[in-house]
């Protein structure tokens, strides 16, 4: 049973390790901050979930094992987050992706947000 573990611990501890040289690589291919935002959390959060999933297996105890989880729900939570204020600030600040958008939700939204400021919204008579 403990050879299972350890062949399954070096898989996941493989695996992660190859998404996050996978993450770190395209950091330096993707063309626009945007495709970067995307490459530095989707499969680094995918490869910290694996690493520490072969840490849980390999530590033993309840309090490591605890810990380590923690570490895995912390990123799932703080990831999404930073990722999402680093497009809304690149957005704001003007930047353009190397290819347009077919769709600016966002563009349309401001544009809403300033007609109103600007009078153009609904008169209260």
């Amino acid at each position: 049973m403990s050879t299972v573990v350890d062949v399954l611990a070096a898989v996941l501890m493989i695996a992660g390790s190859a998404l996050a040289l996978i993450a770190a690589i395209g950091l330096f291919r993707m063309p626009d901050a945007y495709s970067r935002i995307h490459v530095a959390t989707k499969p680094a959060t995918l490869a910290v979930v694996f690493t520490v999933g072969a840490a849980v297996l390999r530590v033993p105890g309840l309090a490591p094992t605890t810990k380590l989880l923690l570490a895995v729900l912390l990123q799932f939570w703080t990831a999404p987050v930073a990722s999402h204020m680093l497009g809304r600030a690149a957005h704001a600040a003007g930047l353009r992706p190397s290819e347009p958008w077919v769709v600016d939700d966002l563009q349309a939204a401001d544009d809403e947000v300033d007609g109103e400021a600007a009078g153009g919204g609904v008169s209260a008579s």
